[in-house]
């Protein structure tokens, strides 16, 4: 005998709960009990899909992620212009979302009681990302777009590490800079090919 399938929208709830307090008051805020008050439903239902609010918050973080990348399922299939231009969109706007930016300071602040969370959303979410992004920049640099000596990886991690600081340290107190323009100059810094109707001021 076989029980009721769960409630898709008591998933969607329980996660999105999750994530907000996640956002608010990073891990310690993530609680049985205020995820449960939060989504309107019994710690019973959380129970039942998950152990511990590590695997809680990494699940919510997938499907976060999921839900902003909607659309993008065939992004190994697209040019390395369309590419930037998604990526121009979405991080524009992630720059001035408070909300992306407390996401991204309680993940950065996980210490060790967050390995399993961090280990998650790196391996199933970072990764695979990464790589293909990798791929299209080797393409890149085979037909002559960019300099065959830079290399990927580290042209990512530039290109990360300049957004992820201006997200952390800056936030609000950036000033001067349209959002798009800063992307597209930090693009170009890095190496990627300047876009015909890119922003990036000279």
């Amino acid at each position: 005998m076989t029980g009721r399938p769960r409630s898709t929208d008591v998933d969607r709830r329980l996660e999105s709960a999750a994530l907000m307090l996640f956002a608010r008051g990073g891990l310690s805020a993530v609680s049985f009990d205020a995820v449960a008050r939060q989504a309107g439903v019994s710690r019973t239902a959380i129970y039942r899909r998950w152990d511990t609010r590590e695997a809680l918050v990494a699940a919510s973080l997938r499907a976060f992620r999921a839900t902003a990348e909607s659309g993008l399922e065939d992004w190994t299939d697209r040019t390395l212009d369309a590419i930037l231009d998604i990526f121009v969109d979405r991080a524009a706007a992630a720059l001035d979302d408070a909300f992306a930016r407390n996401l991204l300071r309680h993940l950065v602040a996980l210490g060790p009681d967050g390995e399993a969370i961090t280990h998650t959303y790196l391996a199933e979410m970072i990764v695979p990302r990464r790589e293909a992004f990798s791929a299209k920049i080797r393409e890149a640099q085979a037909r002559g777009q960019i300099e065959p000596t830079r290399d990927p990886d580290l042209m990512q991690d530039l290109l990360a590490g300049a957004l992820i600081q201006r997200l952390l340290l800056w936030g609000d107190l950036a000033t001067g800079t349209d959002p798009r323009d800063y992307v597209e100059a930090v693009l170009e810094a890095v190496g990627f090919p300047r876009r015909t109707g890119s922003r990036a001021r000279e």
